[in-house]
């Protein structure tokens, strides 16, 4: 019932792309296993912040959060790591081909990112920001 014959697939996907040696082609297996991990995280993050911040907070924590450190609770070492690959995210979208208008695939590394810095950027990188972190360190009791 499904082909993925010259009939089916986009016109891009037929050529034979001339990328550099370190830009990823948005349709690769690598991006679309990346993208689903990512999706991932973001439920989990959507998911989890809120149960933290209901259920999880609370003085006792907090003082053992103080004396021990950040990273002797393994919920933040795991936040820790979504906040890290929320931001390697980030650099993978610098390096990731996209289609124009024309329907032609764009691999130059400059056009890449403008066409990322007009779109996702700005949402990619304020989600990418650890204001859990930034929190611990200031060291505020609120």
């Amino acid at each position: 019932v499904l082909s993925l014959g010259a009939d089916v697939l986009p016109e891009y996907k037929l050529q034979t792309p001339r990328i550099n040696k370190f830009t990823i082609l948005h349709y690769s297996p690598f991006k679309a296993v990346w993208d689903w991990l990512i999706l991932l995280l973001v439920i989990y993050t959507a998911i989890f912040t809120p149960y933290s911040a209901a259920f999880l907070l609370n003085d006792r924590e907090e003082q053992k959060r103080r004396e021990c450190g950040y990273s002797c609770s393994p919920l933040n070492v795991v936040d820790l790591i979504v906040d890290i690959m929320f931001i390697i995210d980030i650099l993978i979208n610098f390096r990731t081909t996209y289609v124009n208008q024309n329907e032609e695939v764009v691999s130059d590394p400059a056009k890449i990112a403008i066409h990322y810095f007009k779109g996702w950027f700005l949402i990619d990188m304020v989600a990418a920001i650890p204001f859990d972190l930034l929190i611990f360190g200031s060291g505020s009791d609120e």
